[in-house]
């Protein structure tokens, strides 16, 4: 019998795309999924397409069509994935095109890998809001292991499926919302730290770019991105920060159930909070360095930590 697949949708002023990505859930290959969608307060037409949808589907549910509210994109997906039961769970975004074997090909590869609490994440097609393809987002340029994950997240939520032995890792009532961030961030390290992760090596979505979504809007590795970075350095600053938080959130809810490396990396780089110096964190980054995907990542953060060592102090 087939897996039962919960879809998870938080939506927000999406009219403009919302049709075509509820379209593409529709006309997938694979059958069993049920679609939930949470409206985080929109004031567009939104709703009414929603309902459109739930009139003529009965596997599609507005979540809350009496109870629209903004609590923000984490909490609104944490909301549904808290209240909703099934044996695996995947996150749209309002925006894109799912092609037609994305449920389909993670759940058949989620089913060889059950054992254990496990996320699979597949790669994306960046296209135009007119749907032309750019590029590939990924290709083969991915990492699972935890420490990596601390550092540069690459599971995108809008790839991801994972099982429900995940889902009952996550202590939602004891979760920070302020400091986990982006709730694929944090589910996808708890699976790293608990299960597994796999890749799924094939794009799976079309990831729309336009004026309100910017990932995939500049190209890595390039003489250009790199002096982008070095002249505007708070939103580096600002990530090293969020791993700072992400790290401290996750050794008070599962310190004592880590160990070895990964106790040392979330221990530490969470306790800069309350002890973060030039000298501390120049030791720091000695013993444990941050976990980027090459040596010019890791160089520069260790300089972020260092330097700018009085950001992280609540």
């Amino acid at each position: 019998m087939d897996k039962r697949v919960a879809i998870l949708m938080s939506t927000y002023n999406g009219e403009k795309y919302l049709t075509e990505q509820i379209e593409s859930i529709v006309n997938q290959s694979f059958p069993n999924w049920v679609l939930y969608i949470r409206d985080d307060g929109s004031t567009d037409k939104t709703t009414e397409i929603i309902k459109k949808f739930t009139r003529k589907y009965s596997n599609i549910i507005f979540f809350n069509e009496d109870n629209i509210k903004n609590v923000g994109i984490v909490k609104s997906f944490i909301y549904l994935l808290e209240n909703v039961s099934a044996d695996y769970y995947m996150f749209s975004d309002q925006d894109d095109v799912w092609l037609k074997n994305k449920v389909q090909d993670s759940v058949e590869l989620a089913n060889r890998n059950n054992t254990t609490p496990l996320c699979i994440f597949s790669d994306l097609e960046i296209v135009t809001q007119d749907l032309h393809p750019v590029r590939r987002m990924n290709g083969s340029n991915v990492w699972t292991s935890f420490t990596k994950l601390l550092f540069t997240n690459c599971v995108t939520g809008c790839t991801m499926l994972f099982n429900d032995k995940l889902k009952r890792l996550i202590k939602f009532s004891e979760l920070d919302f302020d400091l986990i961030y982006m709730h694929d961030w944090w589910i996808g390290l708890l699976a790293a730290l608990f299960g597994k992760v796999i890749y799924l090596n094939e794009a799976t979505i079309l990831y729309r770019q336009h004026g309100d979504n910017v990932v995939g809007g500049t190209e890595k590795d390039t003489l250009q991105h790199d002096l982008y970075r070095i002249t505007n350095l708070n939103p580096e600053r600002a990530q090293a920060k969020r791993i700072v938080n992400v790290s401290y959130e996750l050794n008070r809810e599962y310190g004592d159930k880590v160990k070895g490396r990964q106790a040392e990396y979330i221990a530490k780089y969470g306790n800069l909070r309350k002890t973060s110096s030039f000298w501390g964190n120049l030791r720091l980054v000695n013993h444990l360095t941050p976990q980027r995907i090459n040596l010019k990542g890791k160089l520069f953060f260790s300089y972020l930590f260092i330097v700018y060592h009085k950001d992280f102090i609540e």
